[in-house]
């Protein structure tokens, strides 16, 4: 993808990481929560811990990871916000 250039460019870049940030954010609190309150009640266990623990979790940090990794390769661009350059440092 090409920097943005205009102020307006990157206005509307700034806005879609935000936007995809937030959706990656919303992503892994129903993770966490659905996996969390799903399976609280049925007792399954895998080495010691509850399953809905193990999902939750640990498997929450790895779809956060995951979606991040997917964010900063997709979606982010390296911009500069300086308008005028090194020259309007003051």
């Amino acid at each position: 993808m090409n920097k943005p250039a205009t102020r307006e460019e990157k206005d509307r870049q700034i806005r879609r990481e935000a936007r995809a940030t937030f959706i990656l954010f919303a992503i892994c609190f129903v993770w966490h929560v659905g996996w969390a309150f799903g399976l609280s009640g049925t007792g399954i266990r895998v080495a010691g811990l509850p399953l809905w623990w193990l999902l939750s979790t640990p498997g929450v940090f790895v779809v956060a990871v995951i979606g991040v990794v997917y964010l900063l390769k997709k979606v982010f661009v390296d911009m500069d916000f300086e308008e005028g350059g090194a020259d309007n440092d003051r």
